[in-house]
């Protein structure tokens, strides 16, 4: 892009100046202009202002820009305490173009220093200009002063001459040979001060023909064409009204108006003396023969003309690469030429020879004026003397003024012409004229040389007026080429001072960047760190708590084995002492000994048995009968472990020891197997449930999670996210959707493996829903929190935002995770072709019902899947013109509506004060009004919304972020209440309008809350889980159950509502 021309200077002569016009610029608008206009006119006049600075801008008119700059930022700052602005914020925010002020700062920064160093020029040029008119003012009143004129001596009576006739001298006025200044005469510099003076009104009239005219002329309206084609000699201005341009008239019938009328042609000087020369007819037409408007001044003539302008200030003509004429080396008669060959200049000489024969022969004593001793040197008026062409002969007769009086001289031919003089009795010198001096008395020699001295010291005049002028155009070009110097070094040091600030602002970015990367770094091993640390320690507790557990069972089953075995000696003394007494009896008739219950002594360790459970596919149990009299209980007091380590023993002691029949009639212990649930999941309302330790009698049961129909009645929650560096927003939303039942069971089910979408090219093959799966997995098979690591890997390739740890937005991450997954399981058989159109017949006899179902139905058949059965809304926005009630309708399919918060004065709100302000009608106007198809030119119409469909799982965000100003935005802290239970958002669709399914109630089953501001903050989840709906705070890897209260809710930033019953998910069909 090529740099542009930057303009002179034109709206002020100082900063302050300028200062002073925003100034009461900005009272002016405040008075007039805005009280009682409509906000929305004011957003569009305020962008147009902006846009018409920029375009300033780009033109290189920094004062300009600057004020319109300033007055957008006042139009800004009245728009945004406006009454009203409150209630479209973000509406009006676009319209003013609010993130352009930043920008705007800057730009108005880097004018201010450009203009300050700019008007600091033009001030030093001002001075510089001032000087120089003040010597050509002391050079022109050098030239007008003349040199003072002899005292002449008192007249005295003079006898009668001969004859007897008075004859007396009449007195000629002196007409001193003085050069006239250059008044005339007007310089392009200067030419350009009186268009950038306001306060100066100027006319231009171009000379030029006019095809000359029209491919080039001054960029100014004040500048009109007089064709050179209709400026006759003889012409007058009433004729020239009638023959020049029309787009000339105008401006000329208002010359006598203006204060300086400037003419101009390719070259001239000056105003030519040639009578038939173009610019001298149109000087004489509009200031010599116009009576009816009188100009204020006399014409001036652009110095070297429309070339000189055109060489020094290309920027401000139509076409600067105009071609200049170049001039006639033989210029036809009649026309003007500057050279002086066709001038006839006398000879003094010659001329004081012929006044000194002149003299003589009037000093004899022939004829009526023998007499006269008076006769003085004749005048000469260098002035009026014609060219070769027009005007006599040197050697022509003319008549010759001898002192005061005329004088016929005869002509080389001898035509005598008749003699007519007044003779004064006393001579008597003329003042101011080279020959005044002389008298007939006087020497010739003396007269000769007083007249070669008067003529030397006006030709030095001449000559010092010419070194003036060329001085002062050598001046002139000079100060300009120093302008236009000084202008360039302003901006050269300007752009280097701006691409310095903008590398040292761009090292100290790039410094800061770096230190806070190695701080952030720091902190994050440090969290980790100390995360690790307090994992270990925990672990490390729950050891040292496992191992004094298993010391103390370990020592009271020794001590109950130790009982056992004392007794069963002391039952075998018994049994001795009897065999003795019995002597008679046979071993067969001996009563039977009940061995030790087999419940004390399993077949096989804890271990196995876990094994074995896990390795089973349906609910086996293996019946045993239990023997009679010996019950579960019977060694109650005995607390049995699993990982008690003598049981193997005990068992093979037991073995060892001769058994009878009544041995064999003892069974082993029955174990309950229906209470252990199978790690498979068959039917379709399995619930997620965590299986706790129980005892039953003796018998200790493994710790085992389930997610079985059976098992549903101890279902409770699922386990923490670690944060692994700013996760949190992670965390939190990820147990929202885990406790999303519906969505929770199609995973962990593996009904999602058949809707997988291996062809879509946005899809991951399936990558997303099963990491999102195996996480699912971990958080309700572990009582210890999970890391997330490998989904956050995984949203990291497919979203760069999230590859790092610096804080993002849940709502953004909830929107883009659901849909990943939705196109990971999109199922829709015409997912990859668009929607064939209706021809705009059949669409326009359709009704707003019509429409909506068909575009539901042409949604479906491209997109259907888990994602949009569960969460997908529909929303119209429907446009109705209000001249010829014209409508049209546009419809956005949803997965969270998004809700903005109202203005009001206090800091509570309801959820239902939101959803009115999202539906409530918007009326269009202005710039903003609706191109209406009907009747073909924008009208005044009205905007609404209308929910046409709601979702199973409606999803709630509140616009909690708000551009507060153009440098910084704000989070709204206002408390917004919402319904925990039976909240019917039917009331919220227009039925009326809308045939649509009718919802149940919706029930809050878990909430995301914001805590801080927009720089930092922190998420935290509370979800519902189990039959009895307890509430749990998600907080990262901390899970609490916690009663609800109105401070967890005041900090509410997304809500989950279900239309879907989800207590039939955890009941048995069994």
């Amino acid at each position: 892009k090529m740099p542009v021309a930057t303009k002179s200077l034109h709206v002020a002569n100082s900063f302050e100046d300028l200062l002073k016009l925003v100034d009461g610029d900005t009272v002016t608008l405040k008075d007039k202009y805005f009280k009682g206009k409509n906000l929305r006119m004011l957003c569009t006049s305020a962008k147009k202002v902006l846009e018409t600075a920029d375009l300033c801008k780009n033109e290189g008119d920094e004062e300009k820009s600057f004020f319109l700059y300033m007055r957008y930022f006042s139009m800004v700052d009245y728009i945004r305490k406006h009454k009203d602005y409150k209630k479209g914020k973000d509406t009006y925010d676009q319209l003013i173009m609010l993130d352009q002020c930043a920008r705007v700062m800057d730009t108005l920064e880097q004018q201010k220093k450009s203009l300050q160093k700019r008007y600091a020029i033009l001030k030093d040029a001002k001075e510089a200009e001032a000087k120089e008119r003040k010597a050509e003012e002391a050079a022109a009143e050098l030239m007008h002063k003349p040199a003072p004129p002899p005292q002449p001596p008192e007249p005295a009576s003079s006898p009668p001459l001969s004859g007897g006739s008075d004859i007396s001298l009449t007195k000629v006025p002196a007409v001193p040979d003085v050069i006239k200044p250059v008044t005339t005469q007007l310089s392009s510099f200067k030419l350009l001060d009186m268009l950038q003076d306001r306060d100066t009104k100027l006319l231009i009239m171009d000379a030029r023909p006019r095809q000359d005219f029209l491919d080039s002329h001054l960029k100014s309206s004040d500048c009109i064409n007089i064709p050179e084609e209709v400026l006759k000699p003889g012409i007058i201005a009433e004729e020239l009204s009638r023959s020049i341009p029309e787009e000339s008239v105008e401006l000329f019938e208002k010359r006598d108006s203006v204060d300086f009328v400037v003419l101009m042609d390719w070259k001239s000087v000056d105003v030519p003396e040639d009578n038939q020369a173009p610019l001298k007819v149109l000087k004489d037409a509009i200031y010599k023969w116009s009576t009816k408007k009188v100009l204020r001044s006399e014409p001036m003539v652009l110095r070297n003309g429309y070339e000189d302008w055109l060489m020094r200030y290309p920027m401000h003509t139509t076409n600067a690469h105009t071609k200049v004429p170049e001039t006639s080396s033989d210029p036809p008669v009649g026309n003007y030429s500057n050279t002086t060959d066709s001038v006839y200049f006398p000879d003094p000489d010659h001329l004081f020879e012929e006044a000194m024969r002149s003299a003589a022969q009037q000093a004899k004593p022939s004829g009526p004026v023998s007499n006269s001793a008076t006769a003085a040197m004749p005048l000469v008026d260098r002035s009026k003397k014609p060219s070769l062409l027009n005007g006599p002969m040197p050697n022509s007769a003319s008549p010759k003024v001898v002192n005061g009086g005329s004088v016929n001289v005869p002509d080389a031919l001898g035509t005598k012409g008749s003699v007519s003089h007044k003779v004064d009795p006393a001579p008597k010198p003329l003042p101011g004229g080279p020959f005044g001096g002389l008298s007939q008395d006087s020497d010739p020699r003396d007269s000769e040389a007083m007249s070669l001295e008067g003529i030397r010291q006006t030709e030095n005049l001449k000559q010092k007026i010419l070194d003036l002028t060329k001085d002062q155009l050598a001046s002139e070009k000079e100060f300009e080429l120093l302008r236009e110097r000084k202008a360039r070094e302003a901006e050269e040091e300007l752009r280097h001072a701006v691409q310095e600030r903008e590398e040292a602002l761009q090292a100290h970015i790039r410094q800061l960047e770096k230190e806070r990367a190695e701080v952030e770094q720091k902190v994050t091993d440090l969290t980790r760190s100390n995360e690790q640390y307090e994992q270990k320690l925990k672990e490390k507790n729950k050891e040292l708590m496992h191992i004094r557990q298993l010391n103390e069972e370990q020592r009271k089953a020794d001590k109950e084995v130790h009982r056992l075995r004392e007794e069963r000696k002391r039952k075998e003394q018994q049994e001795r002492e009897e065999a003795q007494k019995d002597a008679g009896k046979t071993f067969a008739d001996k009563p039977a000994v009940p061995s030790p219950p087999r419940s004390l002594k399993p077949t096989t360790n804890t271990a196995a048995n876990s094994n074995n459970l896990k390795s089973q596919g349906t609910n086996a149990t293996t019946p045993v009968e239990r023997p009679q009299g010996v019950s579960m209980r019977s060694n109650g007091n005995l607390s049995r472990s699993r990982s008690f380590p003598n049981l193997s023993m005990a068992s093979e002691e037991s073995a060892s020891e001769p058994t009878g029949p009544a041995t064999s009639a003892a069974a082993a212990p029955q174990f309950d197997r229906t209470l252990k649930p199978s790690q498979s999941i068959e039917a379709s309302t399995a619930v997620i449930t965590r299986q706790p330790r129980a005892r039953t009698g003796d018998v200790f049961y493994p710790r085992v999670r389930s997610i079985s129909p059976s098992s549903g009645q101890e279902f409770k929650r699922s386990a923490g996210l670690r944060n692994l560096g700013n996760t949190c927003y992670m965390n939190a939303t990820l147990q929202c959707l885990a406790n999303t039942i519906p969505l929770a069971l199609h995973f962990l089910s593996d009904r999602y493996k058949s809707d997988i979408n291996r062809d879509s090219h946005r899809s991951t093959g399936g990558e997303t829903a099963h990491e999102f799966k195996s996480l699912l997995a971990q958080m309700y098979y572990n009582d210890k929190s999970v890391s997330p690591k490998g989904f956050k890997c995984l949203m990291g390739r497919l979203f760069s935002v999230y590859a790092g740890y610096e804080q993002q937005d849940a709502h953004e991450f909830l929107l883009n995770f659901i849909d990943k997954l939705h196109e990971d399981l999109n199922r829709a058989v015409n997912r990859k072709g668009a929607p064939a159109p209706l021809p705009p017949a059949d669409e326009a006899t359709l009704s707003l019902n019509g429409r909506i179902n068909r575009f539901w139905c042409q949604h479906l058949d491209r997109h259907l899947s888990v994602v949009s059965d569960l969460f997908e809304g529909l929303l119209v926005s429907n446009l109705t013109c209000l001249v010829c009630r014209k409508s049209s309708s546009s419809f956005e399919v949803f997965s969270c509506l998004s809700l903005p918060i109202p203005a009001i004065s206090g800091s509570v709100c309801y959820l239902q004060d939101c959803l009115k302000l999202f539906l409530e009608t918007e009326s269009m106007s202005g710039e903003a009004a609706w191109d209406c198809p009907t009747c073909k030119q924008k009208r005044k119409a009205e905007k609404r919304m209308i929910i046409a469909r709601l979702p199973k799982i409606l999803i709630v965000q509140f616009n909690r972020f708000r551009c507060e100003n153009a440098w910084q935005s704000k989070k709204l802290q206002t408390y917004v209440h919402f319904p925990v239970n039976s909240f019917d958002m039917n009331a919220y669709v227009d039925h009326t309008r809308v045939d649509t399914q009718r919802r149940p109630p919706y029930h809050l089953y878990a909430f995301l809350n914001h805590y801080g501001t927009l720089a930092t903050g922190h998420y935290i989840a509370y979800c519902r889980a189990g039959l009895g709906g307890q509430w749990y705070m998600y907080d990262d890897a901390s899970v609490t159950e916690v009663t609800l209260s109105e401070s967890d809710k005041r900090n509410a930033y997304i809500l989950f509502y279900t239309s879907v019953d989800m207590r039939h998910q955890f009941i048995s069909h069994s």
